[in-house]
């Protein structure tokens, strides 16, 4: 937890009454008198802060810190203090949601100077070493399955060029605020943005009951099946390799990475057979 004295110390902000944020899961959130939303992360920092100053979005600005920092550190963790934005988080329409994607999708890059994504593997090894690992080595057979079959994808999307778009690449659940009148008031966790083909996030529509209605709503056009499978296993194992990882929030290890898994041709079907 942030200590009153670091907000004065680093930020200059006097902080009557900090409060825990109930969501969150690399990172623990308090907000601070209504006014600060203080973001502390569990792990280092993302680097891409500097990012969101550049944006034409509805994104919160890290404040900066006395010194000119847009990360404060404490004596055991890093965080980072933004205005703190009220809306409300889900289940909320699909509209806003797409239409708010494609609105980031359709960023010039070129002027973000941001470099263009590698497919990501970290999950693959970290699950591949943990295999006996007491949470999921009744299933380490499935795991396996799961692995390799994301493992195959990445050798086959690393031959299918795609252009590059800023992707968010969690656009999700909490991390996107809708205001009382239904437009977007704050995209929200911005660590794992990076530059990437469209689909890394267009996956994200097969996580409501209206993946239609969503796609529709984006303006999907000739989406690529390699990339899809590839974000639809990414987010699947991603999510289990860091439960497994860290040995935190067991139950979920089936919602996000299981379920997800089993799901996964049926989302891909949804996916590539929609046409506007």
């Amino acid at each position: 937890m942030p200590l009153k004295e670091d907000l004065l110390d680093a930020y200059g902000i006097e902080v009557r009454r900090l409060r825990r944020h109930p969501f969150g899961f690399e990172s623990e959130c308090w907000i601070a008198d209504d006014r600060w939303f203080v973001k502390v992360w569990r792990h280092e920092p993302p680097g891409n802060l500097a990012l969101l100053e550049r944006l034409d979005l509805p994104v919160p600005i890290p404040l900066r810190t006395r010194d000119g920092a847009r990360v404060a550190t404490a004596v055991t963790h890093s965080y980072a203090v933004y205005p703190y934005v009220r809306g409300r988080a889900r289940p909320g329409p699909t509209g806003p949601r797409s239409r708010v994607m494609r609105r980031m999708h359709d960023i010039d890059v070129e002027c973000l100077d941001e470099p263009r994504a590698e497919l990501d593997r970290s999950g693959i090894d970290l699950l591949r070493a943990r295999l006996d690992h007491p949470w999921i080595r009744d299933r380490r057979d499935e795991v396996t399955r799961m692995v390799d079959r994301l493992e195959a994808v990445i050798e086959l999307a690393s031959r299918v060029a795609r252009p590059g778009v800023l992707c968010h690449n969690d656009l999700i659940g909490d991390n996107l605020l809708i205001g009382d009148d239904g437009r977007v008031v704050a995209m929200l966790d911005w660590d794992h943005a990076e530059i990437a083909p469209c689909e890394h996030d267009v996956w994200i529509a097969t996580e409501g009951p209206c993946t239609a209605e969503f796609l529709r709503a984006y303006g999907a056009v000739d989406l690529n099946p390699a990339h899809l499978e590839y974000a639809l296993l990414r987010r699947a194992v991603g999510d289990l390799a860091s439960r497994i990882g860290d040995e935190v929030d067991r139950p979920r290890i089936d919602t996000w990475g299981f379920d997800r898994w089993r799901r996964l041709d049926q989302n891909l079907d949804l996916l590539t057979r929609f046409h506007d």
